[in-house]
């Protein structure tokens, strides 16, 4: 037998990818595509949905709380890539206290540290087009989109963005919302927005371009625009879904561009949440124009025009298609039974500040700022300047809040604290809630203070009246102080708007 006969070699191991967003209409897409020559590991948050450990023709589902490191990098093991498809732009938790960009900040930095953490070789994020030229300004989501990918790439692990605009493939949320209104509306409303330049791109040529970089990764590393050749604007690529749905309202043009106003429309009429409508119609106004590149011009003698597109995300009588519906309706019914919290503020600190000095002056200001009505009592480690427990109290009396330091938890970035009891905590079985500072990797002035699955034992109606309301006014006046401590030339640079809170 010839040394190049098949016996004398095992068969080559496929390559195992996680899929983070599964669920959505891109990661269903992958998943049917990639099962015949990869190993999937589909992460889904859903509380709803139970995992395997088995593969099964390829695919297994693993339960993965993204906004938890550990249970990121538990669920990365054996991973040889990363799909990237997540936005955090659906809740979570009962009260989410947070912009949106600051949720995707820490679930990327997140991601990247379990990344690192679990070997994960090559990560393939897909991300938003557009950049930033002359007098045009990026929106908030697509500087979002950007500084995910900014993140991603500073860990180990090789980085491959591809960035796109909208994307059209039924069950996507730009396409859903867009065909509501047009089926629903005899007259459209067309602000100043809908005259921005774009380029969409087909469902179809979106997953080639994951085939291709996953097929070669030494070969795409970097940043690649996908989109289809014509350029059109949004009311243009409002007008021709219509057409291809057999309608012809009419349209009045007028001279606005509030993305809230628009915003109040589209979910009057569309149904949509604000979670979801509001980042999508902020970044309309920024033209998404793909730059050439190499992959590009391999994908583009195949690629759909939009027409093509289009006709195949509406086919089945242009009968809509949320590949989340139904299990968002399970997840939000554990969400308000487990009555959790999550607030997350971004601020910029010192550099030459640790992250432990920054939580010492947190519990020092804040015992000098809530003086003898609420008494702050600090543990430091012993020779050490690293708070070891935290208690706080109601005239000295009666303890609301007890915190402890969770070395397991604790970096060089970031300081934990687990909160271990008092009066304002209600008791859980999971008993998982803290509170931390972190800095941000490559970011080296951005810290983000995160309390998270806290359980209020104050009636829930009570408690956003009252603590929630006044846990953001401590953390607003808490950055004013730290954005203080940054010399004069530095001091105007700093400081951010924490978000209102939004919930169930």
């Amino acid at each position: 037998m010839n040394a190049g006969s098949p016996a004398n070699h095992a068969e080559t191991p496929k390559t195992t990818i996680a899929i983070a967003g599964a669920s959505g209409f891109v990661g269903r897409a992958l998943r049917e595509r990639l099962r015949p020559e990869f190993n999937l590991v589909a992460l889904t948050r859903s509380q709803s949905r139970e995992g395997s450990s088995e593969f099964e023709n390829g695919l297994c589902w693993r339960q993965c709380d993204l906004f938890n490191p550990e249970a990121i990098e538990s669920a990365l093991e054996g991973v040889d890539v990363l799909v990237y498809l997540v936005h955090s732009m659906s809740p979570q938790s009962r009260l989410t206290q947070a912009r949106f960009e600051d949720l995707d900040l820490l679930l990327a930095d997140n991601v990247r540290t379990a990344c690192d953490n679990a070997g994960v070789k090559h990560i393939v994020y897909l991300g938003g087009l557009g950049s930033s030229t002359g007098k045009i300004r990026l929106s908030r989501h697509l500087e979002s989109r950007k500084e995910v990918g900014m993140v991603l790439a500073s860990g180990q692990a090789r980085v491959t963005q591809l960035r796109a605009g909208v994307v059209i493939g039924r069950g996507g949320s730009s396409l859903r919302m867009l065909t509501r209104l047009i089926k629903r509306l005899p007259m459209m409303v067309l602000p100043r927005w809908t005259n921005t330049p774009t380029q969409p791109v087909g469902l179809e040529d979106v997953v080639r371009a994951f085939q291709l970089v996953l097929r070669e990764p030494q070969a795409w590393e970097g940043a690649f625009d996908l989109a289809i050749a014509e350029e059109m604007t949004y009311g243009q690529m409002i007008m021709r879904t219509a057409e291809q749905l057999g309608r012809t309202p009419l349209t009045v043009h007028v001279p606005i561009s509030s993305p809230k106003v628009s915003t109040l429309w589209i979910m009057l009429f569309s149904g949509e949440p604000r979670s979801l409508v509001f980042p999508l119609v902020s970044s309309l106004s920024s033209p998404t124009i793909a730059d050439p590149n190499r992959l590009l011009e391999t994908l583009a003698p195949e690629m759909q025009g939009f027409d093509t597109a289009l006709k195949e995300a509406i086919a089945g009588e242009g009968k809509e298609e949320d590949p989340r519906r139904e299990m968002r309706k399970k997840d939000r019914v554990i969400i308000n039974r487990q009555s959790l919290v999550r607030s997350i503020q971004r601020m910029r600190a010192p550099t030459d500040w640790s992250t432990s000095r920054i939580v010492k002056g947190y519990w020092e200001w804040l015992g000098s700022w809530g003086g003898a009505v609420l008494k702050t009592r600090i543990t430091l480690a012993p020779g050490e300047k690293i708070v070891e427990e935290v208690r706080i109290d109601f005239l000295g009396k009666l303890r609301l809040l007890s915190l402890r330091r969770d070395a397991a938890r604790c970096t060089s970035e970031s300081e934990v604290l687990a909160i271990t009891g008092g009066l304002l905590v209600r008791k859980t079985e999971a008993d998982q809630g803290r509170f931390e500072f972190r800095r941000i990797e490559g970011e080296p002035e951005t810290v983000v203070a995160i309390l998270q699955d806290y359980a209020p034992s104050l009636p829930w109606y009570l408690y956003e009246m009252t603590q929630a309301i006044a846990h953001l006014v401590v953390m607003r006046a808490f950055r004013n102080w730290l954005r203080n401590r940054f010399t004069p030339e530095r001091a105007g640079e700093a400081g951010s708007q924490e978000a209102p809170p939004s919930g169930a």
